[in-house]
């Protein structure tokens, strides 16, 4: 390496730690908001080091598209799966509905909607099941008195909500002329900032369903067994390493496969 090449690259390495100083709060932050383990941060952050050396372009405000596949899908587990858990709850013999939420959460894919955008608009079909994550957002519906244009706000919120959660049930349906009508939404949400979530499309849903059939006695026994084994506590460590592996098709998003590091 000549001369000038070395201190190119001594450059850039000063370079690089200069914007990790800065980024690094930035990370701690969002993980809070998130309530992600501090375990995660050092992946984290090597994902983003790993990117900046490789001259890729990094963006705080879209950091899940930066990181790893499995960094993701992990970052999804902690953030998406308990609202998922809680919905599918209301799902009555529809198998096994850990397992259903275990699918469904490993298919999420992050998406990012600006100030003043519609995710799901009332009185249209609800397209996608989402999870917000960082920013605000509103939830309200027409008002029902007098003043007809007057819009009676819900809720707002900020993070960790799950919104058209009634493509559950829609997708459960398996009448043929149910399917061609998505479920109406009852209600608007906005965002009132940046806003990050996950999102799960009604087709991408639909298409998973079907791997949900009622199973025989012996496949619903060893579903048991793999549950065990993956919806363990946080934190501690699966001891069962003979249980089945499951692979899912419909994986993170395709977002994440242009520039983002294979593992870190």
């Amino acid at each position: 390496m000549t001369t000038e090449k070395a201190a190119n690259k001594a450059k850039r390495l000063e370079e690089i730690e200069g914007e990790m100083r800065l980024i690094k709060p930035e990370v701690k932050l969002w993980m809070t908001r998130n309530n992600l383990p501090p375990n995660m941060e050092e992946r984290i952050i090597s994902c983003i080091r790993q990117r900046l050396e490789e001259n890729k372009d990094f963006d705080m405000d879209k950091l899940i598209s930066h990181l790893s596949k499995d960094l993701v899908t992990k970052i999804k587990h902690h953030v998406c799966l308990p609202l998922l858990r809680k919905a599918v709850q209301n799902l009555e013999n529809q198998g096994d509905q850990n397992l259903l939420a275990e699918w469904i959460y490993k298919s999420l894919e992050p998406k990012y909607y600006n100030d003043d955008s519609e995710i799901i608009q009332e009185g249209k079909p609800v397209t996608a099941m989402v999870f917000t994550t960082q920013g605000n957002v509103c939830c309200f519906k027409k008002s029902n008195g007098e003043n007809g244009d007057d819009d009676d706000l819900q809720s707002t919120t900020n993070k960790f909500e799950l919104y058209g959660e009634e493509l559950l049930e829609w997708s459960f349906n398996h009448s043929p002329s149910h399917k061609k009508q998505l479920p109406i939404s009852t209600k608007t949400v906005k965002t009132l900032s940046k806003v990050e979530l996950f999102a799960l499309t009604a087709n991408e849903l639909k298409n998973l369903v079907p791997m949900q059939v009622p199973m025989h006695t012996r496949a619903a026994e060893a579903t048991k067994v793999f549950v065990k084994g993956v919806f363990r506590p946080q934190g501690k460590e699966n001891k069962n390493e003979n249980s089945p592996k499951m692979s899912v098709q419909n994986g993170t998003s395709s977002l994440l496969e242009d520039g983002a590091p294979k593992s870190c």
